[in-house]
């Protein structure tokens, strides 16, 4: 009788611990399934060797935006040094007016809101939000397949600068009475000089790796 007595008071107390077990596992881990993690495939953790972290916005966290107008007046400088007009100095960072995820035309020089399906919602040359008809016409039935010869995705934090300067040049040369705009609309022209938009964002680009 001792022996069965001291047998069922062990069970009752593994059956205290387990569920008590239990129960906090189930009180740390539980989350709510949006923030759960689901993967697809099997992950055998011990075989990876090295885990890495992506820094930027995440473990290191910058002053926003602060860090968007020194990148950008860093960039303007650097612009104006391979030889584009002292004006650009002129210019000022304004974080409300660049969105992560556009797409720059090189072609027509237009930032592009597309959605998962390359249909294009809206577009803005320079300043200027582009009319129905004008996307219409440069872009039948408003899509634009993503090609790398085409487009370039301006889907980061970091390319907020160059997203506002890229629209920043495109007024400029637009609307500067040295420059006329091309007849195929691919870029400005004065005298026997031609400036293509995709030279332009090519310039940007090198400034902008330059900075970094």
């Amino acid at each position: 009788m001792e022996r069965i007595s001291r047998t069922t008071e062990m069970e009752d107390c593994l059956q205290r611990t387990s569920s008590t077990s239990e129960e906090g596992m189930r009180r740390t881990y539980k989350r709510d399934p949006a923030h759960r993690i689901f993967v697809n495939r099997n992950l055998r953790m011990e075989k990876i060797k090295f885990f890495g972290f992506d820094m930027d916005y995440t473990l290191a966290v910058y002053k926003s935006p602060d860090l968007e107008i020194k990148t950008f007046d860093m960039v303007v400088e650097r612009m104006i040094s391979i030889g584009y007009p002292e004006d650009l100095r002129l210019f000022k960072y304004k974080p409300l007016f660049p969105v992560r995820g556009l797409w720059f035309d090189h072609l027509y020089g237009n930032l592009l809101k597309v959605d998962g399906f390359g249909n294009i919602l809206f577009g803005v040359h320079g300043f200027r939000f582009m009319k129905p008809s004008e996307i219409e016409d440069l872009y039948p039935n408003k899509f634009l397949h993503l090609s790398e010869n085409r487009v370039y995705v301006l889907n980061t934090l970091f390319n907020l600068p160059e997203t506002y300067l890229v629209a920043c040049l495109v007024d400029y040369f637009d609307n500067s009475p040295r420059y006329v705009s091309t007849q195929e609309k691919t870029g400005v022209k004065s005298g026997e000089l031609f400036m293509s938009y995709r030279s332009i964002f090519q310039d940007i680009r090198s400034a902008v790796d330059w900075v970094h």
